[in-house]
């Protein structure tokens, strides 16, 4: 249910669940240093015990009990934070590990929406607060998807509209010899790499299978997934000549123009941006991946995004999960 800043901060001060926004997505938080409230983070989403969570933290002087600040992670907070960028450390003992995976790193990202930030100023401990969602299922950008997806068993949640953003943020693994962006985000490869004045690498080859812990959420072969059935296709080209689209189905395009393309075809068309503008693809990819579910299409089609640049990486990153077989 909704609920108000002090019943969620009670939840959490207790020990408990609460589902808070950030700018990126809705967050399940909980006491990132209680492994037994983490715990109850895992058994909510259903979440695998190898994919690690973030935690949440007001800003670099906070993080530093619980990680090694680096150098870099110096330059990268000064300049990113608050904001969508986390940071993969070396965690420091005081970390529980169901928070890592058991791995000997840590995320540490400080938010930027005000009412996330407002409880991080009013507790004592950093919060772990993965989307909420059941594990594997589209990300939440409003409250009434949170509500919609978890039901009764829902924890109290603080609403605050729309995320402003859409996507989780990029993750750059700063324990590896060259850092690495480990899941795209809205903080591209150029920025950083402007930011550090040296060459990062970028994992494009992520998507795979595996029961081994991941170093960073996201990793999953299969995520993102809305309940409805759904259909890759490399090009809009593809999709127009794959005789793929029916009556009841769902496609979701990249702009106004690219419905025009579709309109012989008896299936529904969306488009993500009007004019195909990318920020507003990246915010309206999972709000309609929520709506879509709710109208009862028999599939969804997705199309992958010429890629640009890293945010068109980051979309399609989302796109090719959420389209993937369970593994």
């Amino acid at each position: 249910m909704l609920s108000s800043f002090s019943d969620c901060k009670r939840n959490l001060v207790d020990g408990n669940l609460a589902v808070l926004p950030t700018e990126t997505v809705y967050g399940l938080a909980a006491n990132g240093l209680n492994s037994e409230a983490v715990n109850k983070i895992f058994k909510l989403k259903g979440r695998p015990a190898n994919n690690p969570v973030i935690l949440h933290i007001s800003g670099l002087d906070e993080s530093r009990p619980y990680a090694i600040i680096t150098k870099n992670a110096e330059i990268l907070a000064e300049r990113f934070w608050p904001g969508p960028l986390t940071l993969l450390l070396n965690k420091k003992n005081i970390v529980p590990g169901n928070v890592t995976a058991s791995l000997n790193t840590v995320g540490i990202r400080s938010p930027s929406n005000k009412v996330f930030r407002k409880m991080l100023n009013e507790l004592a401990f950093p919060l772990a607060a993965p989307s909420a969602n059941p594990s594997n299922r589209t990300s939440p950008t409003t409250s009434a998807q949170v509500l919609e997806m978890f039901g009764s068993d829902c924890p109290p949640v603080l609403d605050d509209g729309q995320t402003a953003l859409g996507l989780e943020s990029t993750v750059i693994d700063l324990t590896s010899k060259v850092p690495t962006i480990l899941r795209p985000g809205h903080v591209t490869t150029g920025e950083i790499e402007d930011c550090l004045s040296s060459h990062i690498s970028t994992k494009h080859d992520n998507l795979k299978s595996g029961k081994f812990p991941h170093k960073s959420p996201g990793n999953n072969f299969k995520h993102y997934s809305p309940k409805t059935p759904t259909m890759l296709h490399r090009t809009l080209e593809s999709c127009i000549k794959s005789n793929e689209l029916h009556r009841n189905e769902l496609v979701l395009v990249y702009s106004q123009d690219a419905v025009a393309r579709l309109n012989k075809f008896e299936c529904t068309t969306w488009s993500l941006s009007e004019k195909g503008i990318l920020e507003e693809v990246g915010r309206s990819l999972f709000k309609s991946l929520h709506e879509a579910d709710t109208q009862n299409f028999k599939k969804i089609h997705l199309i992958l995004l010429v890629e640009g640049d890293d945010l068109s990486l980051a979309i399609n990153d989302r796109i090719t999960r959420a389209c993937a077989k369970q593994d």
